[in-house]
């Protein structure tokens, strides 16, 4: 598992004005807290910062090497947990870190990766990539930065299923087993493409079809008219 370095720093404002003072100077609040923390403990940590450790192919799935500034402690070892972002602009505006205890198993959410070209695809069939993570229980220097997931066999009508993926030792997948990972589906019916002339004859029919159904009810009511008298 990729892993990164943060540093951050003891929080001390609390409330909205410290909150806008902080964005001003480039500082993101943030919280720490997990079984190897006895309380949780607010810090701060760069929006630059963030952005890097952010900057990997695994995303928020990374292990970081948390190091506090004034703590006498040596790096922690976190993960995010969880983002708050701003509604509008969707950029973080809060953080939450998880401490970590390296021998004690953890669930994450990692992406999943297809490879190769299903058979199914080079016939018109359609690739349907349905789930895109896998929950998985390992020990946090475990986790993979993503599960690759071949797809080359797979033909028209067939599919792959969470049970049918074989994980290195020490991985265990949480959840339905019975769950589609990805399939591939027969190619849909086309639509018949008219051209120009084509559709300027089927107005004109239909147009002539009208002209003869109201010929035939105007001789329906002089028949009719013709009766009476």
């Amino acid at each position: 598992m990729e892993q990164v370095e943060l540093t951050a720093q003891q929080r001390t404002g609390l409330g909205k004005g410290a909150v806008k003072k902080l964005k001003r100077e480039g500082l993101i609040p943030c919280v720490l807290y997990g079984p190897a923390s006895k309380e949780t403990t607010p810090l701060v940590i760069k929006t630059l910062d963030l952005s890097k450790a952010l900057a990997t192919e695994a995303k928020g799935n990374v292990l970081v090497n948390l190091k506090i500034e004034g703590d006498k402690k040596k790096a922690r070892r976190v993960m995010f947990r969880g983002f708050q972002r701003d509604p509008l602009k969707r950029n973080i505006i809060h953080v939450d870190l998880y401490e970590l205890m390296m021998d004690h198993k953890i669930t994450v959410d990692v992406p999943i990766h297809l490879t190769g070209k299903a058979q199914g695809v080079a016939l018109g069939g359609i690739l349907q990539h349905e789930a895109r993570t896998l929950k998985i229980e390992c020990l946090p220097n475990q986790i993979p930065d993503k599960i690759d997931v071949d797809v080359a066999h797979l033909a028209i009508g067939h599919s792959i299923h969470v049970k049918d993926i074989a994980l290195p030792q020490g991985l265990k997948v949480e959840g339905d087993p019975n769950t589609t990972i990805a399939l591939v589906t027969a190619p849909t019916a086309e639509v018949e493409v008219k051209t120009a002339e084509e559709a300027k004859a089927e107005i004109a029919k239909s147009f002539e079809v009208k002209e003869e159904e109201k010929k035939e009810e105007t001789r329906e009511a002089a028949g009719k008219e013709e009766k009476k008298k």
